[in-house]
């Protein structure tokens, strides 16, 4: 889902992630160490897992606190004008290595921009699952990919406006008047479909990576029979991890020079924008407002969506249980090949890899 919000960000936009959750009781009346049951996962001697309930200790409030703040970081960007951009991050863990990952990037635009002067800022969350490959490969390339996108709309506007019809060409010819050029960068459809490109793209990349070199490693070896063995080739890992791990992704990107923020999600990320609104008694208050929907089977749009793209006998089983075929939480995400690839061609790359 892509969204643009039309007003001026006056607060902070907060992105979000996979949750992690910490269970607290704070009593100052007792230093007995309270606990509550809760019911764990662990691999038994055999191998096997099972669940089996355990007590947890309930950490105090000042515990809690400085857990959240264990990993907080500020940046502050000064900017031409007196402007100083505030970033705040601060991670959970929820398991180990985390399986998270965040980037960001300020970009001034250059002074020969027709849209000079501005930024344009960038973050993202990325909540990795089965691992944390993808999350951490898309920290990488993702936000300049969107860039990448986005400045394509600045200086080869052509190669992404659709071409014109014979009649809108041949007005063009009779008229004596030239047309303004419109400067795809403000236009929000265009935007949009920008970052679009780069989610696709960026996905398609990750999913083919293992294909390309199983197929340069064939093209190498021509007239041999049987399939090569990839197992201890140089990039085997750093090719496969990324497609059989998965990730959700959120980005916003800020346009300050035309005062737009675009807000992109693939997965069940939620990203919250807060923004101060002034009253009459000049003391004022917060408004929260949800910038994304949570792709998941549990979303009544996305249930119809994925059973209007499968045969109608799979409509009961393509989301069970709100999970994709009741495995994957999210509907939407990075990577996740099992769920891309055919049955043949999961079938060979388990050979060669």
């Amino acid at each position: 889902m892509l969204r643009r919000a039309w007003k001026p960000v006056i607060g902070a936009t907060v992105l979000v992630g996979g949750p992690a959750y910490i269970y607290y009781r704070y009593s100052s009346r007792s230093s007995v160490r309270e606990t509550f049951d809760l019911s764990v996962k662990v691999q038994g001697s055999d191998g096997k897992y099972k669940r089996e309930t355990r007590p947890m200790p309930l950490l105090s409030k000042e515990e809690v606190e400085e857990r959240l703040h264990a990993h907080k970081q500020v940046i502050r960007t000064p900017r031409p004008g007196g402007i100083i951009w505030n970033q705040h991050t601060a991670y959970v863990a929820s398991n180990n290595p985390i399986e998270d990952a965040n980037a960001s990037n300020i970009v001034q635009r250059d002074p020969s921009d027709p849209s000079a002067p501005g930024d344009l800022l960038f973050y993202a969350v990325m909540d990795g699952h089965g691992g944390f490959d993808t999350s951490r490969l898309l920290s990488k390339i993702l936000l300049p990919a969107v860039a990448l996108e986005y400045s394509s709309l600045i200086h080869d506007p052509k190669s992404i406006a659709p071409k014109p019809g014979y009649l809108q060409s041949l007005t063009s010819i009779i008229s004596s008047t030239k047309a303004v050029p419109t400067h795809l960068d403000s236009d929000p459809d265009y935007v949009s479909q920008a970052i679009q490109r780069a989610f696709q793209n960026v996905d398609n990349e990750i999913i083919d990576a293992p294909l390309r070199l199983l197929a340069e490693e064939m093209s190498k070896n021509k007239g041999r029979e049987g399939l090569p063995d990839l197992s201890q080739h140089p990039m085997a890992l750093a090719s496969m991890k990324p497609a059989l791990t998965g990730s959700c992704a959120l980005v916003a990107m800020f346009d300050t020079a035309h005062r737009n923020l675009y807000v992109a999600c693939t997965g069940d990320s939620r990203a919250v924008a807060g923004v101060w609104e002034e009253t009459g008694d000049g003391k004022g208050h917060w408004r929260v407002d949800v910038l994304t929907e949570d792709q998941t089977g549990r979303n009544p749009n996305e249930l119809k969506r994925m059973q209007s793209e499968h045969p109608a006998d799979e409509a009961n089983t393509v989301i069970m249980r709100g999970r994709v075929l009741g495995g994957l939480e999210p509907s939407r995400a990075f990577g996740d090949s099992r769920y891309k690839w055919s049955r043949e061609v999961q079938a060979i790359l388990n050979e060669v890899f």
